[in-house]
């Protein structure tokens, strides 16, 4: 695509949007070289396997993630296969321990060093192994330059770097010096975000600083998100993870609750043509009184779109969101550069914001279905930004 960005007054595009993916990795973390995962637990993902061809493996998470991995890799030997850690989950990173070396399905005589809790990964089948980074709250830049500093010292090269980044890190106020550190390392790092709910709608500029961290921050993956990660993919990330459910599209930052969604026990389901998710019950609610959508996805094979009302109904709901996801990694898969990524993205999202206002009206129901900010922000927002020179680079003392 061209070098120029209309809405940017003209301003040079970064060197990514020219080429034709992310920025090749090096052997043996080429494995995640531009792929889409499934963040899940043990027991979803061996319900879901096989994936949709075009999603690539599972990120494993909770208590039992080593034990699910073992599994799967006996039962799917080619199946790309990680661990989150979950630092993040324990301790907040901080100037003297940056990670978390405990575990939640082992215990030890002795305390584990970092390259023992890495080759305990590698060791129950995982493909490579992520930091057990604790989590990284807004603006404390002494634990972010331990985790650089440290991970930085690591004697191996199968190793992907946690950066658990409360969303407060994607304000103006801190995003340069989070890309300027995460430049520094010359290693893959792999971003998530933490924030009640999903984080992004709660920072005015986390979209385009988000866009500019994948971007400037040299190798950056997004995972346990939600369509973030599609955004992310579209402006330069090497790899995102997707979450099966509300819990698994984002961290819960250290010491705080979730906010549960109440006694609702119906699934989170992705209504594709608006680009976003609702709970079951709610789409029956709004399509009481109207045929509802239909969905032609492999999983649904097209059934309505209000039949999903039970616990009962949760794996259907995730077969159904990741087999839409599938059919968007193949339209972003098939575009020739990343700025076209981010043109094909631009543009789903804007015809996703205007088709709320037919559906409404399909429904006799103003205002039924409003756009989150975030789809908004897609949909608005310049595909690129204004560069304003290079982010200085910051080395971790």
């Amino acid at each position: 695509m061209g070098g120029s960005n209309e809405d940017g007054g003209g301003a040079e595009v970064p060197d990514i949007a020219r080429r034709s993916g992310p920025t090749p990795l090096p052997e043996p973390v080429s494995v995640l070289h531009d792929r889409i995962l499934l963040h899940a637990n043990r027991h979803t993902a061996r319900a879901l396997v096989p994936l949709p061809t075009p999603v690539a493996g599972l990120v494993l998470t909770g208590k039992t993630a080593a034990t699910g991995i073992k599994t799967l890799r006996r039962e799917h030997p080619d199946l790309l296969l990680l661990r989150d850690p979950e630092g993040y989950r324990r301790a907040l990173a901080t100037e003297h321990e940056p990670f978390v070396l405990d575990d939640d399905e082992s215990q030890h005589l002795f305390p584990l060093s970092l390259d023992d809790y890495l080759q305990a990964q590698r060791d129950c089948g995982a493909d490579l192994a992520l930091t057990p980074t604790g989590y990284l709250g807004a603006g404390n830049d002494d634990a972010l330059r331990a985790v650089i500093r440290t991970a930085d010292r690591i004697g191996r090269d199968d190793v992907i770097v946690s950066l658990p980044i409360d969303i407060a890190w994607l304000r103006d106020a801190h995003i340069d010096h989070l890309i300027a550190a995460a430049a520094g390392l010359e290693r893959p790092k792999a971003v998530l975000l933490g924030g009640q709910f999903d984080p992004m709608r709660r920072n005015a500029e986390a979209v385009q600083n988000l866009r500019r961290l994948v971007a400037e921050g040299g190798d950056v993956a997004v995972l346990r998100t939600d369509l973030t990660g599609f955004d992310a993919m579209s402006h330069g990330a090497y790899a995102t993870s997707l979450g099966t459910g509300g819990s698994l599209r984002h961290v819960i930052p250290f010491g705080q609750r979730p906010f549960g969604g109440g006694n609702d026990p119906s699934p989170t389901v992705l209504l594709a043509e608006l680009m976003s998710f609702y709970k079951g019950s709610t789409l029956v609610e709004r399509f009481a009184d109207s045929r509802p959508p239909v969905c032609a996805c492999l999983s649904c094979q097209g059934q309505p779109m209000d039949r999903f009302v039970g616990r009962d109904d949760t794996l259907d709901a995730h077969r159904h969101n990741v087999h839409v996801w599938a059919s968007w990694a193949n339209d972003l898969y098939g575009q020739p550069t990343v700025d076209g990524r981010a043109t094909w993205w631009k543009n789903l999202c804007s015809a996703a914001v205007d088709y709320a206002a037919v559906l409404n009206a399909r429904i006799r129901q103003p205002g039924a279905f409003q756009p989150p900010s975030t789809l908004r922000s897609w949909a608005e927002l310049p595909e690129w930004w204004p560069m304003p020179g290079t982010t200085a680079r910051v080395r971790a003392r």
